[in-house]
């Protein structure tokens, strides 16, 4: 079995892999090589997830792989109806493979690729999978906070790429927690600059750009280096609450995003454009700015990108559109100059 990288859902997945005996082939790290297979075979106007999926499957097919785990529902959102397409893309490739999708249901999903298996060993192997996802949510909040504040940048950065690591290779809850707490007293423990509060900026948008690096170009790690703290609201943990097995008593972020923005938009548009618009409305007065992520051609973050300047709330947005032609150095360039605008207007704030 194989699946699509998705940022570091991996790590879940092939926690709850090996839990229950499904033979894995996980794919290489997504690359550029990834992206040039994605875009070489996708439809022009297809988006960057689309293209980025597309290659993660191809290279893991190439390894072996002969089942295709993958998501796929009916409503607003192309996300939808990419498995359909993929799967046609692939086939006229010539590879043989089966293709499972979320849409059958995430237990006959699981039944089946599990060789039907008992369902205290399922459960046991989802709550396995969703723990150590958790566990990365908890090092990366705090990571976050410690790239604004470092006095070497980038130790932030390996130290969270060791706990990846450490989290993957963790066998049992003890071993987990373990790497857990010693990667979060690493982090704590880093040497700080004195600085004025930093910069608190919101990354929000379409969920598959947020959570991928790759597709990103590392925005997050280059956001800390300006001396920004992330806010993130869009964690793999929210994602992972959709899952029916999980009871919360808390409301989500995204339920509360969703209820801001009723006033501008009070149906839903499809992937996350209604909570874009929400994370707003909802974070006008304790963020400093907002950059808004997004694939080009992402329709619900189109119009969200077209509701946000309408909204009573006056908060900085900037509008970050990623395909394959992206250029990283003008990226670069409009963050460093969105950063030094907040700067400038939280300085003359606080000297009014």
């Amino acid at each position: 079995m194989t699946f699509p990288h998705m940022g570091n859902i991996w790590v879940g997945v092939k926690a709850m892999a090996n839990k229950l005996n499904v033979d894995l082939v996980v794919p290489p790290p997504t690359s550029q090589r990834t992206l040039s297979l994605g875009a070489k075979y996708s439809p022009e106007m297809a988006c960057l997830p689309f293209k980025l999926t597309l290659g993660n499957m191809i290279e893991a097919l190439e390894l072996g792989a002969d089942t295709i785990a993958t998501v796929g529902q009916y409503g607003p959102c192309r996300f939808g109806y990419y498995h359909k397409v993929q799967e046609e893309i692939l086939r006229e490739l010539g590879y043989k493979f089966y293709m499972v999708k979320e849409s059958l249901g995430i237990m006959n999903m699981v039944k089946y690729l599990t060789n039907g298996a008992p369902l205290p060993e399922i459960i046991s192997g989802f709550r396995f999978g969703l723990a150590k996802l958790e566990a990365l949510d908890e090092v990366e909040k705090v990571v976050y906070k410690v790239r604004a504040i470092e006095r070497d940048k980038g130790s932030a950065t390996r130290i969270y790429k060791d706990a990846i690591k450490a989290i993957d290779s963790a066998e049992d809850y003890k071993a987990l927690k373990r790497a857990e707490q010693e990667h979060l007293q690493k982090l704590t423990g880093l040497p700080t600059i004195s600085s004025p509060d930093p910069l608190k900026i919101g990354v929000i948008g379409e969920f598959f750009i947020l959570i991928d690096p790759f597709a990103n170009m590392d925005i997050e790690i280059e956001l800390g280096k300006l001396g920004v703290e992330v806010r993130h609201p869009q964690s793999i943990r929210e994602w992972i609450r959709f899952n029916p097995l999980l009871i919360t008593l808390k409301l989500r972020e995204k339920d509360k995003s969703i209820r801001a923005a009723k006033p501008y938009i009070s149906s839903h548009i499809g992937g996350d454009g209604r909570q874009s618009v929400g994370e707003k409305v909802l974070h006008a007065s304790d963020w400093d700015g907002l950059i808004h992520i997004q694939p080009f051609g992402c329709l619900p973050e189109i119009m969200a990108r077209n509701i946000m300047p309408s909204t009573r709330e006056k908060l900085p947005v900037l509008d970050v559109i990623f395909d394959e032609l992206t250029a990283k150095a003008g990226m670069l360039n409009r963050l460093e100059a969105f950063v030094d605008i907040i700067q400038k207007k939280k300085r003359d704030k606080i000297c009014a």
